[in-house]
């Protein structure tokens, strides 16, 4: 492989050679228009240089291409740009005549034509892409240019690229991104090859010149009325007047030269991949072995620009550029026996495909179309470490395209993709004190291309750069942020949804940060990813659609797990039009506060209309989007830990509590009101499984409501509330009332069990208690805490229990009053140690 690699770079470098010595210095062709320079006596200073002239002609006949530029430079930047003309052509099938070079300078004509020397060099403009073209690149360097020069050259590159067979298509613009004095576009072509052309934006016609043999198709125009462009706009939008000339009659007719091109070979091709269990399996193997064992290469000169290798030499030799590609899937999707074929795209500008007449050298990328289970599916063999099964393969938006598929007679537009990629950030803060460290802990969860971006990506670099840039992303809000230990990527969703896993730890020893003049602590947090996401450009008066990017769904939770409880309003903030939705929830639950964000992009460009209300719902965004934390500092430790006196006064209610329930245990003996003894059963089964439940119920929220925690009985106070007391007593109130519950619970378990006469009465009490008492709760709340601590959904929590202990009472106390199986069950009495009965009417 590295032999032949070196055989192709070595066959390049000696075509530079050869052709470079088919560069000629000539008149322009006998069937070109002369256009002349008018001598412009400007002295501009706005700008570095102008377009005086751009003249370009075509001759289909003589396959000839005619190009005559004159510039005037004003400054040193202008002479810096335009002293060096270079011209580049394809030696394989071009060549190139220089057909003038002058100077003109106050009112002189300077000839450099003679006195330059031309250089040519090969120069592989697309490298980096893994593309050799084999293009010879010829530069003539400009001696003694000057302030306000008029520099005046034209040339001639003889020959078309043999694969078009003497078609030819092309667009003209009338109309540039910057002014041009006179724009001349000129094609001529014999009789029996007509010329079809199509005006887009208010483009002017052309004059059309006929002769006995050929006709002439002429644009003329003062191209000093330029089009600018507004910031963002989308790629593929083009509002130039332009026209676009063509031989080829329609679609059809270019599908019938191409396809031949991409003949699906007759030879079973064979290779290390496996049939699979079923016909999903076997498609999906073969695209993962295109996409990822045969390499992105291609040699492109001459047809090698749009004619592929064969399939059998391209598994051969393991690389391939897209349409060597293509057509190896596309032949072992056939091989496989499934319905395939290869499709030409534009990465650029498929969106407007259909504006212009058919024209070869319209495609610049090549994927696959195939059908499996009566559904049409796209793939781009190109793209490596893609994941996700059939259903879930994502593709670029590159809108039409030419399915070589025979009688395809039409461009093919491609469904847009379904499926919305993905990010889920899951962010864990744990601080071991006020002022001090914080271990911070990522998860991030990627879906559809954002998990084959961060695949190729993680695949692409080392682990320890990796690590630095991800340590480096995050410096921007923890300048002192350290990794605790290698980030950890997870793959293990590649054939299915396509998802991917990255886990980060982190070490952030300053997270708190101190205002020495006022001794407060602060921390932040804030979504970095999303941050980068919607850092959209402002764009006053805008007149052109706003390009906003591929649509996606982003999703962010940040939990802070602080060492006390704080006084956290918890709040809500959202932001939705037809392109967009934001919302951002901010709530507390016990000692973390969690931090919720949400936001998708629905649509990728919207109307000029409608940008300045998007910047503007964005700039709310970016305030709202940062999350800051706040504390005096003053009881940093000293409030942090259990709260001894809680601890205290609990045990002492206790106490109280269990003392009142054995006086009443032993005292309170209510007269049987029935001889019989009969067992639990019935519906009294139903009471007895809620009381033994109840004091579990009892205990779980004790413990999670904090009671026992320092900070919760100084929270109040910090925060400076007026009637910090009193919210303070109400804290306690539920403290009492809920240990005191739970004791009475225990009694009424005892005496259910025991079948004592005092169960009735007592248990209607409690169902009494379990209806008012979160009456008085609700009405004291509402009543002592401010309004801005008010949370509607802990109203809505007490309202729901305040209904459950509505039905439990309007269900069991009647049953209890009046039920004779209560009676009949419920007949024993405590008896005395002397045998006697304690009875209490």
């Amino acid at each position: 492989m590295t032999k032949n690699y070196g055989c192709f770079l070595a066959l390049f470098l000696i075509l530079s050679q050869v052709y470079s010595q088919k560069i000629e210095k000539l008149p322009p062709p006998y069937w070109v228009e002369p256009i002349q320079v008018e001598n412009h006596d400007n002295k501009s200073e706005n700008g570095a240089y102008k377009y005086l002239l751009l003249d370009f002609q075509y001759n289909i006949e003589t396959e000839e291409a005619y190009d005559h530029y004159a510039i005037q430079v004003f400054n040193s930047e202008g002479i810096q740009e335009f002293s060096d003309i270079s011209i580049s052509y394809d030696p394989t099938y071009q060549s190139l005549v220089f057909n003038s070079i002058n100077v003109l300078r106050n009112g002189q004509k300077i000839d450099k034509l003679i006195e330059s020397n031309i250089n040519t060099f090969q120069r592989e403009t697309n490298l980096e892409r893994s593309l050799y073209d084999g293009s010879i690149t010829a530069v003539v360097n400009l001696t003694d240019i000057r302030k306000n020069d008029i520099i005046e050259y034209s040339y001639t590159v003889k020959g078309f690229n043999p694969i078009n067979q003497g078609n030819f298509s092309t667009v003209f613009y009338q109309q540039y991104t910057s002014p041009v004095d006179r724009i001349y576009n000129r094609a001529i072509s014999p009789k029996k090859t007509p010329i079809y052309y199509k005006l887009l934006n208010n483009a002017p016609a052309p004059t059309i010149n006929e002769s006995a043999t050929h006709t002439a198709y002429v644009w003329d125009v003062d191209g000093t009325d330029y089009f600018q462009y507004d910031i963002n706009v989308p790629y593929w939008a083009n509002y130039q007047k332009r026209a676009s000339i063509s031989t080829f009659k329609d679609w059809e007719t270019l599908t019938e030269l191409v396809q031949p091109l991409y003949t699906i070979s007759s030879e079973k091709l064979t290779g290390p991949w496996d049939k699979g269990s079923n016909e999903e399996e076997t498609i999906l193997d073969l695209i993962r072995f295109v996409q990822d064992d045969v390499r992105y290469l291609g040699f492109e000169s001459g047809i090698g620009a749009y004619k592929p290798h064969n399939p059998s030499k391209v598994l051969q030799q393991r690389y391939g550029d897209c349409k060597d590609k293509s057509l190896l899937l596309v032949n072992l999707l056939q091989n496989a026996g499934i319905t395939s074929y290869p499709f030409l795209v534009n990465t650029e500008s498929g969106e407007s495909l259909g504006d212009l007449l058919p024209g070869l050298n319209l495609f610049n990328h090549c994927i696959v179309y195939f059908e499996h289970g009566n559904k049409s599916y796209y793939v781009d063999p190109t793209m490596t470490n893609q994941g996700g099964d059939l259903d879930n393969l994502t593709l670029p938006q590159y809108g039409e395209g030419l399915l070589l598929k025979p009688d395809s007679d039409a461009l093919t537009r491609i469904p847009k993709n379904q499926i919305v990629p993905k990010v889920k950030v899951e962010e864990t803060i744990t601080t071991d004190s006020i002022g001090g460290n914080a271990l911070f802990l990522v998860k991030t969860t990627y879906t559809g291309s954002k998990a084959d971006y961060m695949r190729d990506y993680f695949k692409s670099n080392t682990q320890e750069s990796i690590n630095n840039e991800f340590v480096n992303y995050y410096s921007s809000i923890y300048p002192s942020i350290q990794s605790a230990q290698p980030i950890v990527f997870s793959n293990d969703d590649r054939g299915n949804r396509n998802e991917v896993v990255i886990e980060e730890y982190y070490n952030i020893p300053d997270f708190w940060i101190k205002d020495e003049d006022t001794g407060i602590f602060t921390c932040e947090t804030q979504p970095l990813v999303l941050q980068n996401l919607i850092n959209y450009t402002n764009s006053p008066q805008r007149t052109m659609p706003y390009y906003l990017g591929e649509p996606y769904e982003f999703e962010q939770e940040t939990s802070i797990a602080l060492p006390d409880y704080w006084n956290i309003l918890d709040s809500e903030f959202s932001s939705e039009k037809e392109s967009y939705r934001y919302s951002k929830n901010v709530r507390a639950v016990g000692r973390t506060i969690v931090v919720k964000h949400n936001y998708h992009l629905k649509q990728n460009f919207i109307d000029p209309s409608l940008v300045t209300t998007f910047l503007k719902d964005h700039e709310k965004i970016n305030d709202q989007i940062a999350y800051q934390l706040s504390h005096t500092g003053d009881a940093s430790v000293g409030e942090s830990g259990v709260s001894t006196t809680s601890i205290i006064i609990s045990l002492v209610l206790l106490a109280l509590f269990i003392f009142g329930a054995k006086k009443i245990h032993d005292n309170y003996n209510p007269k049987p009101q029935s001889d019989q003894n009969l067992n639990i059963g019935g519906w009294l089964v139903l009471p007895g499984i809620g009381l033994v439940l109840s004091p579990f119920l009892l205990l779980f929220q004790v413990g999670s409501q904090g009671y026992f925690d320092k900070g919760v009985w100084s929270l109040f106070k910090n925060a400076g509330y007026e009637n910090a007391n009193a919210l303070t007593l109400f804290l306690g109130f539920e403290l009492a009332m809920n240990i005191a519950l739970l004791v009475f619970a225990a009694l009424l378990i005892i005496l259910y069990f025991k079948k004592r006469t005092s169960l009735p009465k007592l248990i209607v009490i409690m169902y009494a208690s379990s209806f008012v008492i979160p009456i008085l709760d609700l009405v004291l709340y509402n009543a002592l805490f401010p309004k801005d601590l008010l949370d509607a959904a802990d109203d809505q929590e007490t309202y729901t229990q305040i209904f459950r202990g509505f039905i439990s009472a309007a269900i069991w106390i009647p049953y209890f009053l009046v039920s004779e199986r209560v009676k009949n069950t419920f007949t024993k009495v405590r008896e005395t140690e002397i045998g006697e009965e304690v009875v209490q009417a």
